[in-house]
């Protein structure tokens, strides 16, 4: 409730004629849902063919089918379709929903349970590496108007394209079409004619890890090219397009079959980022939110940002939530700004239902690491493993380089680098002067420790009462009990 006062009190101080500018680094923008998709676009004759000859050459005999919300009404039929498809062979299947912390991640936790050899996995996917369980990633196949595509192309980006590298990538709707991206396929020779580009590269996203290593090499010519997604303007366009450098930017979404140019490193979208970098240079008390258990290199990760956190004088937290939601981060009223570490796909929450800033594991780098101080990355950083020492974006940490004090963009106030008192700063006439100036009780929006509550939940009083006589209970059913 303190956050929403201060917002309050800030917007009623600004113009009526204008918003103050916390207001508009505060405003929201949405991405657009994730298109519904039918029982036969996610569970045709191939994903049958697929799964049930996987299954069979890995001789594999406890199956979970992994599902996101908007696909389990379809689920126990896909389930039921499977059992059939192995109805000869003794093979239990397992459907898996409401995931630990995100449905793009693979719950090897969960799979776990049920001692499970192997998963199947459908719908959105980060592809982060599974380091317990084999894992089939089963995409649903959208149709697509390739003629009225190209019809769109070339009218509104031939000029652009022309004689310029193109990249054009493949949302997962659209992997159907990967034994197209040959350069005799027809769909790679329209493109070519609809464009008429110097070089065209064709691409499914996302990648599987152990592909995705290779195509991170971006070429120092990579920031001038065009890049196309086939796809909707949804979670998976927004981390590649701040992954991937480019000229400029464009969506063709296939389901309306409409063309628009998006530009991410100029949009208020990246600027409420680097608003909440500032935010968590501000922060004295850091929650860091383990968001996944299985991504290699998560507990380096967790090190590397304690360090740092620890050389500026900041206080860190580890929290394990499972996935999170306002209502969860709301308990913790001490922490001022919370890290999300997860997986590529699950790091970024703009909702301004949180009362407290999220950031993800680069911008905690770049707020608390001086090697980044005013240097501004080409492209975002999604993956953490990038930040780590044989990451490709990694700047090695040097404590001594941390400004003793600075000032704050946000607040405008001095903040030192181990939170000291500045009383020791002057000498002892300047700070007699001083204690004869007129004093005033200044408050900070930081939050109690949890020491300094005068609450601390319900004592347990251990050891100070005596146990309870075990007596006999209710017996019978509700509407007749024993006793009665």
């Amino acid at each position: 409730m303190t956050t929403l006062q201060t917002e309050t009190a800030s917007g009623s101080a600004a113009s009526a004629f204008s918003s103050s500018d916390t207001a508009a680094l505060e405003r929201e923008t949405e991405l657009q849902a994730e298109e519904q998709v039918t029982f036969e676009q996610i569970w045709n004759e191939t994903h049958r063919k697929v799964s049930s000859g996987w299954i069979r050459q890995n001789g594999f005999k406890r199956i979970c089918l992994q599902f996101p919300d908007d696909y389990l009404p379809h689920s126990n039929a896909i389930s039921v379709s499977l059992k059939e498809l192995l109805a000869p062979e003794d093979v239990k299947v397992f459907i898996m929903a409401d995931t630990t912390y995100g449905s793009c991640c693979v719950d090897e936790i969960a799979a776990a349970h049920v001692e499970a050899d192997s998963v199947i996995h459908f719908g959105n996917a980060c592809q982060s590496k599974a380091s317990r369980l084999p894992v089939l990633y089963m995409y649903p196949e959208l149709p697509l108007d390739v003629p009225r595509m190209m019809e769109t192309l070339t009218a509104s980006l031939q000029a652009e394209c022309k004689d310029r590298a193109v990249c054009v990538y493949l949302d997962i709707g659209y992997h159907h079409l990967r034994e197209q991206l040959g350069e005799e396929s027809s769909l790679y020779k329209q493109l070519t004619e609809a464009l008429q580009p110097k070089e065209l590269i064709l691409e499914v996203y996302p990648l599987a890890e152990e592909d995705a290593d290779a195509s991170k090499q971006h070429p120092k010519s990579a920031s001038e090219r065009i890049c196309l997604f086939v796809g909707g303007d949804n979670q998976r366009f927004a981390n590649l397009s701040l992954t991937a450098p480019a000229l400029q930017w464009h969506i063709f979404d296939g389901a309306s079959g409409t063309l628009s140019a998006k530009n991410p490193l100029t949009a208020q979208y990246i600027r409420r980022r680097y608003f909440y970098i500032e935010k968590c240079k501000d922060a004295q008390t850091l929650g860091l939110i383990v968001a996944t258990l299985t991504a290699e290199g998560y507990l380096d990760v967790v090190a590397r940002l304690q360090a740092m956190a620890k050389g500026r004088g900041i206080k860190t937290q580890l929290i394990s939530v499972g996935r999170i939601n306002p209502a969860k981060l709301a308990n913790f009223l001490e922490i001022d700004c919370f890290v999300l570490i997860g997986c590529p796909f699950n790091n970024m929450y703009n909702s301004k239902e949180y009362y407290k800033p999220i950031v993800s594991v680069f911008e905690a780098e770049m707020a608390l690491n001086p090697a980044w101080h005013m240097k501004y990355p080409e492209a975002y950083v999604t993956d953490f493993k990038e930040l780590l020492p044989a990451g490709r974006s990694f700047l090695a940490y040097d404590e001594q380089a941390v400004p003793e004090h600075d000032v704050s963009l946000v607040s405008g106030r001095m903040r030192g680098a181990a939170n000291a008192s500045l009383e020791t700063a002057g000498d002892p006439a300047s700070l007699a002067v001083a204690t004869q100036a007129k004093m005033a009780l200044m408050t900070t929006n930081t939050g109690l420790t949890f020491e300094d509550r005068t609450w601390q939940g319900l004592d347990p009083a251990l050891g100070q009462t005596e146990p309870a006589e075990l007596q006999p209970g209710l017996s019978g059913i509700p509407i007749n009990y024993s006793h009665q």
